[in-house]
């Protein structure tokens, strides 16, 4: 684009200051205080008769399609597959007892204010005079019992069909394996933890208090809300009436008809002499209370991002799902993230147009605690995180302060989440907003800051957080149960899936040539995308590869003679080397044979290739939260920060600066972690298209009424489509190669020279501009691109160079796993 604008970078350079604050420093992060010696419980006030649920609703034990999978902490712990070495903070482990006896209690919380105090009158840096109070959420029977609600059902028939084994031999340690898995989904699924918090008290500061709303909340727009947002609706909700105030009517009270956003009441609304004029609970329909979060506030638990239709079982209606269709742990591939959360705002906001930069199905997990990069991810599908490879790192304690040796599963794009599954998984809570005010806000650049400190993140302390926060706490106390739940998921395989018309999946899928696509993934891909690690000195190596993976099973051990020809399965060599008698006589491959599930490849061996290597776009890589000295320091191993700095990247001038932008000078140093992306799972890929961390090889097809394809006729068709373009060469001067793909905004944006968008001058953008000139430009270095890369499709090279007939073998592979 030759034309250059005036941007946010480019009035900072000049030293534009309406509007920026030089000088004004931002309040210091706040000390850890001292760990009293009797810390207070949580207020929790009774249930209401509106808390309760109203269904009666009987368990099913229909089998499920996908795989689940019977692995419990024990197991863990026996396999030392256990991570990390953090244990949790004095603030919860003394009421740890209590803890377990609130479980439900403790799923949300709120603000309590002080008298004079209140959302509207607290600003940015203010002290936290604020304390908490527990929201209740009714206590589920036990599983023999009809259950209140269909979810909790479903819940029920999900753990009902594990841990058969156990229970053969002990019940009463099957039973207990069961409710904490089910435990664990109730935080999937329900804990919220006062994140609703993020969107009120900081997002307005951004897009204003008018705009923070969720017009989808109307239950008027209930059966289009797939169709044009991605939305999954709660199957136990139905449209209501003017009797429910236009909400949706639900058997649970805190759901709002869609899953992945629970409603609470607001706090009632005071006039000057604190006499209560609007109360939530009681006050007639107001047709304007959406737009205003007049009756309630919205938290997000993690299936906001991570339930999807189940692949295997897909519904017929996608926005009258049942429970049965749904898979927890997929990841939605479909959701329209701006549409969710911003919709109240003009699509010309920059909240609208920098989100909308983000493909289908994906969503910018650093743009609150921003990196100021373009980086755009999928949500992470979670299977088989028990066979996930297991490193040991050096990793600090943020409890003592200890560094030692422990083990760690990589779990973001980078691998950055490197301390264990504890702290990752609450990581994550505080990302969609736990904690925002009091432990992550104080730590974030000031808005306008350009000199001194408050121009840079600073690290956001865990033990001050649980010390000001006793939501952390909440949350924290859960993780093991959410871990437990976690770790049965299991993947989604085709061959078992029954499409909504009634095709099944073994038609999508040429076995004939399934063989000969195993030899190929053995030499071409397995080298990255196996769990079995060949050695260094083979990997780069084809033959010596595709010799060390004869005989092993990639895919499910349900599927394995598809993998191998007659002759090789009927050859006595065959047998005595890779098939082996288990223990109750039964001849299977070796890997089941002596493992069972976790004999399972994962189809990934996560480790982290630098940038330079895999090709793809840069900016998820040089991704730098979790270095030190920014936000999620605590949050990485010592071993993280300290790897080896990758290829330099060059120094490009801020792309909105005129005359200049776009122009190199010298280089840049990427290091303290940054620079890698790890190698990820091939576990239903078929599923999982389009393809790489940002969604952008391949497309979404959509439906004649306007709905992303969903079907397993429709996945497949973007799983095909996808592995063409992944197949094709990324070199524009090639005679056949991909189209390159940059995401330009739709609309005039208007935006200031500060990152919240407040104060003057106000500056157009024009419409045509790629979406990363403003998302990965700092406002606080404006002078250099913070990452330049616009081309989002590129990368990932390997297997281009294939023949026609191999890769089409090894696509029909591919949909085997």
């Amino acid at each position: 684009m030759k034309k250059k604008t005036w941007g946010i970078a480019a009035l900072a350079v000049v030293g534009v200051t309406a509007g920026v604050h030089f000088l004004t420093l931002p309040p210091p992060p706040p000390e850890v205080p001292p760990v009293p010696a009797n810390i207070p419980v949580p207020k929790v006030p009774a249930l209401t008769p509106y808390d309760l649920p109203a269904g009666h609703v009987p368990v099913s034990a229909e089998p499920y399609r996908s795989t689940n999978r019977s692995v419990s902490i024990e197991d863990l712990v026996t396999r030392d597959l256990t991570t990390g070495v953090y244990t949790g903070t004095p603030y919860w482990k003394q009421r740890e007892q209590w803890f377990k006896d609130h479980f439900y209690d403790t799923l949300a919380a709120r603000k309590v204010w002080p008298e004079g105090k209140s959302p509207d009158t607290h600003k940015r840096g203010d002290p936290v005079t604020w304390g908490f109070e527990a929201i209740p959420q009714y206590t589920p029977p036990p599983c023999n019992q009809p259950q209140p609600t269909g979810y909790d059902a479903e819940g029920c028939r999900y753990v009902s069909g594990l841990f058969k084994d156990v229970e053969a031999k002990d019940p009463a340690k099957a039973e207990a394996m069961r409710e904490q898995a089910r435990r664990g989904r109730d935080v999937w699924f329900k804990g919220t933890f006062g994140n609703q918090d993020e969107n009120y008290l900081h997002q307005t500061r951004v897009v204003g208090k008018e705009h923070m709303y969720y017009p989808w909340l109307d239950t008027r727009t209930r059966n289009e809300r797939f169709t044009k947002w991605g939305l999954i609706n709660d199957p136990d909700c139905v449209q209501g009436d003017a009797s429910t105030n236009w909400y949706d009517k639900c058997q649970d009270p805190h759901s709002s008809g869609v899953l992945g956003y629970r409603k609470y009441y607001a706090d009632p609304v005071k006039d000057s002499s604190g006499k209560v004029v609007y109360d939530p609970r009681t006050a007639a329909y107001d047709v304007n209370e959406i737009k205003q979060n007049k009756r309630y506030v919205i938290g997000h638990p993690c299936v906001q991002c991570h339930v999807g239709f189940d692949p295997t079982n897909p519904p017929v209606n996608p926005n009258q799902p049942k429970w049965e269709n749904l898979s927890a742990t997929i990841g939605n591939q479909h959701t329209r993230q701006p549409l969710a959360f911003f919709q109240g705002a003009p699509s010309a906001s920059p909240a609208n147009q920098i989100v909308m930069g983000g493909r289908l199905g994906t969503i910018d997990t650093s743009l609150v605690a921003s990196d100021w990069m373009h980086n755009p991810g999928t949500q992470n599908n979670i299977m088989d995180f028990s066979n996930k490879r297991m490193f040991t790192e050096d990793m600090k304690d943020p409890v003592t302060g200890k560094i030692s040796s422990a083990h760690t599963r990589h779990v973001l794009k980078g691998g950055e989440d490197s301390v264990g599954e504890h702290l990752a998984l609450i990581r994550v809570y505080v990302n969609i907003g736990m904690c925002t005010e009091e432990c992550w806000v104080p730590n974030f650049p000031f808005p306008g800051q350009l000199i001194g400190r408050g121009t840079k993140q600073s690290p956001m302390r865990i033990m001050q957080c649980a010390a000001k926060c006793d939501p952390w706490n909440y949350a924290d106390a859960k993780m093991d149960d959410l871990a437990a739940f976690l770790i049965t998921g299991g993947p989604t395989y085709l061959m078992a899936a029954k499409d909504s018309n009634g095709v099944a999946g073994p038609q999508f899928v040429d076995t004939k040539v399934v063989p000969q696509g195993r030899k190929i993934f053995a030499a071409e891909c397995a080298g990255c995308h196996s769990s079995k690690m060949a050695p260094e000195n083979i990997r780069a190596d084809k033959k010596a590869l595709a010799k060390f993976y004869d005989g092993h099973v990639f895919g499910k051990e349900d599927y394995w003679q598809y993998e191998f020809t007659e002759a090789e399965r009927n050859s006595p060599d065959f047998i005595a080397k890779y098939l082996k008698k288990d223990e109750s006589g039964k001849l299977r491959p070796v890997q089941f044979a002596e493992k069972g599930i976790f004999g399972q490849d994962w189809l990934g061996n996560d480790e982290r290739t630098p940038y330079n290597i895999v090709g793809t776009n840069k900016c998820r890589a040089f991704h730098d939260n979790h270095s030190k000295g920014h936000i999620w320091e605590e949050f990485s191993s010592e071993t993280y920060k300290n790897s080896p700095a990758v290829q330099p990247d060059k120094r490009v001038f801020n792309r909105l600066i005129p005359w200049l932008g776009g122009k190199t000078f010298g280089e840049r140093k990427i290091d303290g972690g940054s620079g890698y992306l790890r190698n990820i799972s091939l576990l239903s890929v078929w599923a999982t298209a389009p393809f790489l961390h940002n969604n952008a090889v391949g497309e979404v097809t959509f439906l004649k009424d306007g709905s992303p394809d969903y079907t397993i006729a429709g996945r497949i068709k973007q799983f095909e489509m996808a592995f063409d373009e992944l197949m094709t060469s990324d070199d524009p001067k090639a005679k056949v190669h991909r189209p390159q793909k940059i995401t330009t905004l739709n609309e005039d944006m208007v935006v200031t020279p500060r990152e919240d968008m407040q104060g003057w001058p106000k500056i157009t953008i024009k419409k045509g501009t790629p979406v990363a000139y403003a998302a990965s430009a700092d406002p606080h270095d404006a002078l250099f691109m913070k990452c330049d890369d616009l081309v989002e499709n590129k990368g990932h090279q390997f297997g281009v160079d294939l023949s026609k007939e191999d890769k089409y073998a090894l696509r029909e592979f591919l949909k085997l796993m």
